[in-house]
């Protein structure tokens, strides 16, 4: 009864334009932006789908709530639990594992890499280019003329950048592919021809005319260029920190706080044996 006496009164409507209402509950395109990626514009149909999922979400709760459901001591202890769970997570988060994720030098990575060498071989062959990507055939033409008439490729891809008329596309730098991820084939086929530093012709693909410039081939059975396994070996270093930092700051927490176990079984995190 107190929430039929609650929806029947008169509520204060977020500002902004309404796109979904149900009863008193209203959903608005604010509300939908803000929830969404900001860095592109939203269709018509994104929003018209993320209202109706909207609405089937606020009739099921209304209906739930009509019930007395969202007052019920048990799904009130699980709020309780998960806002406890969150609260730690949030905690661990920025006390422990930002930490984690910024403390890894690259001279720890170098020794990892050389300990563990046996388990970096390449299954694959693969490339190391940096490519750039032109829309019409001349401007392509002129920026390899330009790189190899002593310009230089990043001095090159600055000035291609800077002015519109060259019709840059895009480019990426010192990047590694494999004949699965360098499409289309063509593109390996050139690549695998490349020597060192090499700068390709234009090369025309559906996207637009592709120069690259060879940073290295890498056999499969050879060792695996640390660059290209570096986020792998940072991965399972972050992985290894984080849990010697997680140890540790419960035993800063266990000297601020008083802990006492009234149960005979062995604390695992006490430190002791």
């Amino acid at each position: 009864m107190l929430w039929l006496f609650a929806a029947g009164c008169t509520q204060t409507e977020p500002a902004g334009t309404v796109v979904a209402r149900v009863n008193e509950s209203v959903l608005t395109m604010e509300q939908v932006r803000a929830d969404s990626d900001p860095s592109r514009p939203l269709s018509q149909n994104e929003v018209r789908q993320y209202a109706n999922r909207w609405v089937v979400n606020e009739l099921l709760f209304q209906e739930a709530a009509s019930r007395g459901y969202d007052e019920s001591e048990q799904l009130l202890a699980k709020v309780r639990e998960a806002k406890k769970q969150l609260t730690i997570a949030e905690l661990l988060e920025r006390e422990v594992y930002s930490v984690a994720e910024n403390a890894i030098q690259p001279s720890r990575i170098a020794t990892y890499y050389q300990a563990h060498a046996a388990e970096f071989v390449l299954q694959e062959d693969i490339v190391r280019l940096s490519v750039a990507v032109f829309a019409e055939m001349e401007p392509a033409n002129r920026f390899r003329a330009s790189v190899l008439g002593g310009t230089g490729w990043d001095a090159g891809v600055a000035a291609a950048a800077g002015d519109q008329a060259n019709g840059l596309i895009s480019y990426t730098d010192s990047t590694f592919y494999s004949s699965s991820s360098l499409y289309p084939p063509e593109l390996w086929k050139v690549a695998g021809a490349l020597g060192m530093l090499e700068v390709s012709f234009p090369v025309k693909t559906s996207v637009g005319y592709v120069v690259m410039r060879s940073l290295g081939q890498f056999r499969s059975g050879a060792a695996a260029p640390i660059a290209y396994v570096e986020p792998q070996i940072r991965g399972r270093l972050v992985m290894e920190l984080r849990q010697e930092r997680y140890q540790q700051y419960i035993q800063s927490l266990r000297a601020k706080h008083s802990v006492q176990m009234m149960v005979a079984v062995q604390d695992t995190l006490s430190g002791e044996r």
